[in-house]
């Protein structure tokens, strides 16, 4: 791969399948792939502990923590892509908010509704879930609401509270593509700051504010600050080797305290995992990726396992409960087979229904007259 990064920017394709982020020579960022693989299994394994749980009668402590920074690592791959592929590109609100609307609502909804038959035919299988008219509708829309069971602002589809992060982000940045990118990531950076210090002053007083002002929207911040200085700067291997071991010593205090999913995460798995970002995309760019096939492969179907991994991770517990398997495999040995099962299953979601989608989604678009996908869009927006 040809690290000359001066060429010219080859715009990101409509009618791609998504997952590669092409670069500015017309291949991918082989490194993204690779830390989408990462941050899905990492998701995988922190779920995993409550199906252990549930196979040892509530005996096992959790111990795996630090696996929700898999999801701040997506956060942080989200906002470097969004800066990395508007870069120099001339695109609409409209246009803007489509293509990433399609990306990733198609298969939420095919699994939302999956979840909505389970519920209506074996409601015994989801007992910290129930039907509730308006928290229905508004998680198909993305917008936080209670939920009836737990309380909290999580959608019917329990993980797609990620995906409500990501629209929110999608409209702050679409509605800022008329700046010069590095005004865009000022601005969108200031706005979500913002968020998070009124939250801080008025914690509890409105659902939405606590829900977007959590501080897990730095993310999104350090990705696009990633993502600004890899298009604008070089880094030296001292400076390099500097943020990947102090992005190390941040994850490792991390463990150590114990740090899970709450107000702390962003100053320890985001900042850790931006540090990882940078550190790969600059290797990347400066000498060069390994090009791994098989992860790259693993890489686009990471959505897909995102979306199904916890139906896949219910299934499993319950064959390995039928078939009293647990006590043979072990804690360690039931979360290997988990994961197996997890990206196994995922993989053939993506290759049976998510790429086909997309690639529907894709000639729907380029088959279109240039005046009526224009109409659309608007209508759309």
């Amino acid at each position: 791969m040809s690290t000359d990064f001066q060429t010219m920017k080859i715009p990101e394709s409509d009618n791609k399948p998504a997952g590669n982020e092409i670069n500015p020579v017309g291949g991918t960022i082989q490194s993204l792939q690779h830390l989408r693989v990462l941050a899905a299994s990492m998701i995988v394994l922190y779920h995993t502990e409550l199906q252990i749980m549930r196979l040892t009668d509530g005996q096992h402590t959790h111990s795996l923590g630090y696996g929700a920074a898999g999801t701040d690592l997506f956060f942080v791959i989200g906002g470097f892509i969004l800066v990395y592929t508007s870069y120099d590109r001339k695109d609409t609100f409209g246009a803007f908010l489509y293509r990433r609307i399609m990306r990733i609502a198609p298969l939420y909804w095919l699994f939302t509704f999956l979840m909505l038959t389970v519920l209506l035919v074996a409601p015994s299988h989801l007992l910290t879930t129930k039907i509730e008219f308006w928290h229905f509708i508004l998680s198909l829309v993305f917008i936080p609401y209670p939920h009836p069971v737990l309380g909290i602002d999580r959608p019917f589809l329990f993980a797609g509270w990620v995906l409500n992060h990501f629209v929110f982000f999608y409209l702050l940045f679409g509605a800022l593509l008329f700046l010069p990118i590095g005004r865009r990531v000022l601005a969108a950076g200031a706005v979500l700051c913002a968020l998070m210090a009124l939250k801080f002053l008025f914690a509890g007083e409105s659902n939405l504010l606590d829900f977007y002002g959590a501080t897990v929207a730095l993310d999104f911040v350090l990705g696009m600050i990633v993502a600004w200085l890899f298009l604008e700067r070089r880094a030296s291997p001292v400076m390099i080797v500097a943020v990947f071991l102090t992005g190390a010593s941040i994850f490792a205090a991390g463990v150590v305290e114990g740090v899970s999913d709450g107000s702390e995460r962003a100053l320890y798995w985001g900042v850790a995992d931006a540090s990882l970002l940078f550190v790969c995309v600059f290797r990347e760019k400066q000498w060069g990726w390994p090009k791994w096939r098989f992860l790259s492969a693993l890489g686009d179907a990471s959505y897909s396992v995102f979306v199904s991994h916890l139906f896949t991770l219910a299934l499993v517990t319950s064959i390995m409960r039928a078939l009293g398997i647990f006590p043979m495999l072990g804690v360690w040995g039931a979360r290997i087979v988990f994961l197996g099962a997890a990206w196994t299953l995922g993989m053939v979601v993506y290759t049976a229904i998510e790429r086909p989608l997309m690639r529907r989604i894709g000639q729907q678009r380029s088959a279109r007259p240039i005046g009526s996908s224009k109409l659309i869009v608007a209508k759309g927006s």
